[in-house]
């Protein structure tokens, strides 16, 4: 057993290298392995460690076939000390073809009896952390690059073990995701089922039992049928709003003006019904995900028709493209929302207004709200007063990335 301390004069003098820093790793009582062939730089590297009085298990070879065998028979060291120059070869041979420490799978040193600049950058690029050339000073130092060289070698250690727990973390995620969806899915099935029983049996009670009811007995039975179909609408809504920022597909460039026809196709019957219009200025192309832009872009564009009592309707969209983000305006010319109500109509199910005077289930601007967020954009509403129309205003960054 030899006695050691890869402290240094450096790291004494220096309290943030200190080895009793809770922040550094204990290397007292470590296992290196020196591989020198030459017995009078050994004996000096001993001696050199044992100045400094910390606890070293150093087990000294003398060739490359011996430091290889010692390896397989042994647990990895705390440290591997090797001459470059040996009689079977390179310090580096120990390396094994590594590119970076880490492949090395243990810190390893490499002392030389000669000094350039090409022997450097060959010994990182090979894996070694540090290498020292032999002579007074450099011998001198090699507590302190060993220190040093321990340090290095438990941040390696603790990054890779970052690594594969975040590693983890993301497949847990990814599998807790999926069981969500998948429940998510079942239990919008499982809902329907019965709504869907309850809408069927409904028309069968107006249809050939219309004449056994008075109208009240009818209108009991109208509002079965529109409670079932506001359920129904109101699942589905919040299975949008679970699935956003979970099922989310890849990024693609979308043209917004061919989206926009798409939109106002999808709305035809609303638009009609309402002697609409849905204006849109020249959109650019942007690379976002359809899906979702589509939902958020309908959403706007059906509220400011639907929450309207103009005789013809009429929503505008149009886009300010800046350096780094779009800003989006959807502009309708609808029944207004009051200041106080601006900041809540993007929580869910907030209404201001009552079923029966609009239809809806108050989940649609929060999922307007979500999709945006996802999108790493902001979203807000302008009002001036009510009766005088609403403009959304929406970004999307231009450097927006798929998050992880």
């Amino acid at each position: 057993m030899e006695e050691a301390s890869p402290a240094g004069e450096e790291t004494e003098k220096n309290g943030s290298g200190s080895m009793a820093d809770s922040n550094e790793p204990d290397v007292r009582a470590k296992t290196v392995l020196l591989v020198e062939d030459e017995e009078a730089h050994a004996e000096l590297i001993h001696r050199t460690f044992e100045q400094n009085g910390s606890e070293w298990d150093i087990h000294h070879v003398v060739s490359i076939r011996d430091a290889l065998k010692w390896l397989e028979e042994n647990k990895k060291p705390s440290l591997v000390i090797a001459d470059y120059r040996l009689p079977d070869g390179t310090g580096l041979d120990l390396a094994k073809g590594a590119t970076s420490a880490e492949k090395v799978g243990f810190p390893l040193i490499i002392l030389t009896g000669f000094g350039s600049e090409r022997l450097a950058v060959r010994s990182l690029k090979s894996g070694a952390m540090d290498y020292i050339v032999k002579g007074a000073e450099g011998i001198h130092e090699l507590p302190s690059t060993v220190g040093r060289a321990i340090r290095e070698w438990g941040n390696i250690i603790g990054l890779k073990r970052a690594e594969e727990e975040f590693g983890r973390y993301v497949k847990d995620l990814e599998r807790a995701n999926q069981d969500l969806d998948d429940f998510a899915v079942t239990v919008s099935h499982d809902l329907k089922a019965p709504l869907r029983t309850i809408q069927a049996f409904s028309m069968l009670l107006m249809e050939d039992y219309a004449d056994a009811l008075d109208e009240t007995g009818r209108g009991y039975l109208d509002k079965v049928r529109k409670a079932a179909e506001r359920m129904s609408l109101l699942i589905e809504d919040l299975l949008k709003l679970s699935r956003v920022g979970r099922k989310f597909t890849e990024l693609e460039k979308v043209d917004l003006n061919a989206l926009l026809e798409e939109i106002k196709a999808d709305l035809k019957v609303r638009i009609e019904e309402r002697s609409g219009e849905v204006v849109v200025e020249k959109l650019p192309g942007i690379f976002t995900q359809r899906v979702w832009m589509k939902e958020l872009l309908t959403n706007l564009i059906d509220n400011g028709l639907k929450f309207n009592k103009s005789d013809k309707p009429k929503v505008e969209i149009s886009c300010e493209e800046s350096e780094k983000s779009y800003l989006f305006k959807v502009k309708d010319d609808g029944i207004g929302i009051e200041e106080k109500y601006q900041a809540n109509i993007f929580n869910l199910f907030e209404r201001l207004h009552s079923q029966s005077e609009y239809e809806g289930t108050g989940a649609g601007l929060a999922i307007c709200k979500k999709i945006v967020e996802e999108l790493g954009g902001t979203i807000r509403v302008e009002s001036k007063s009510v009766e005088e129309g609403s403009t959304f205003f929406f970004t999307i960054p231009k450097n927006f990335t798929q998050k992880e």
